[in-house]
C-alpha cells in the first residue's frame, strides 16, 4: 500500500524529529562519557539506531493501518483491524525492549529511549504550533440559540415563540 502525501509528510516529520532526538541523546552520552558517568561506544550508537528505526517503524505502521482502515466499510472489522495492528506494534516494541536489555550488543537505555522520541516530536510540533490537526468532518456552526425564534430583549426563553406568552411564566 502506498502512503498518501499527508501521511508521508507526517512520517517524514516524525522521522526527522526522532533523528534529531537520537543525535541529541548521543551528544548527551558523549558528554556523560567525558565526565566518566557512562560508556560511549558502539553499543550506544547501535542501540540508538535500531531503537529509532523501531520507533519510526511503529509510526509508519500506524499510518499504513489508518489508511487501510478508512476504506473498510464494516465497523466491527475496522475495530478488529485496529486492535490487531495495535497489539502487533506493541509486541514488536516489547520484543525490542527485551532484546535491547538482554543482548550485550546494545546499551539498554540508549536502545529503549528512542521509542519515546516520536511522542516528544509530536509534543514539540503541537507546542510550537507547527502541528494543527485537520478537522475531518467540519460540521455546521452550532449555536445554543434558536434562529427561528425572534425574541424581544424583555422576554425570556420560555414561550418566546408565543405572541401571547409572558416572559418567565411556566
Amino acid at each position: 500500500m502506498k502512503l498518501q502525501p499527508e501521511s508521508k509528510k507526517e512520517l517524514a516529520r516524525i522521522a526527522g524529529g526522532t533523528a534529531i532526538c537520537t543525535a541529541a541523546m548521543w551528544v548527551l552520552f558523549a558528554a556523560f562519557h567525558v565526565v566518566g558517568w557512562v560508556p560511549f561506544d558502539s553499543t550506544v550508537v547501535l542501540g540508538g539506531l535500531i531503537g529509532a528505526a523501531v520507533a519510526v517503524g511503529n509510526f509508519a505502521g500506524i499510518c499504513l493501518m489508518v489508511q487501510k482502515v478508512v476504506d473498510e466499510k464494516d465497523e466491527d472489522r475496522r475495530r478488529m483491524m485496529l486492535k490487531a495492528s495495535y497489539h502487533i506494534r506493541m509486541l514488536i516494541q516489547a520484543l525490542w525492549v527485551i532484546i535491547a536489555i538482554a543482548a550485550p550488543w546494545f546499551q539498554p537505555f540508549a536502545a529503549v529511549l528512542p521509542l519515546f522520541f516520536p511522542r516528544v516530536t509530536i509534543y514539540y510540533l503541537q507546542i510550537t504550533g507547527k502541528y494543527q490537526p485537520a478537522k475531518l468532518h467540519p460540521g455546521p456552526e452550532v449555536s445554543v440559540e434558536d434562529p427561528d425564534l425572534e425574541q424581544d430583549p424583555g422576554q425570556s426563553g420560555a414561550g418566546a415563540g408565543d405572541s401571547g406568552a409572558k416572559g418567565g411564566e411556566t
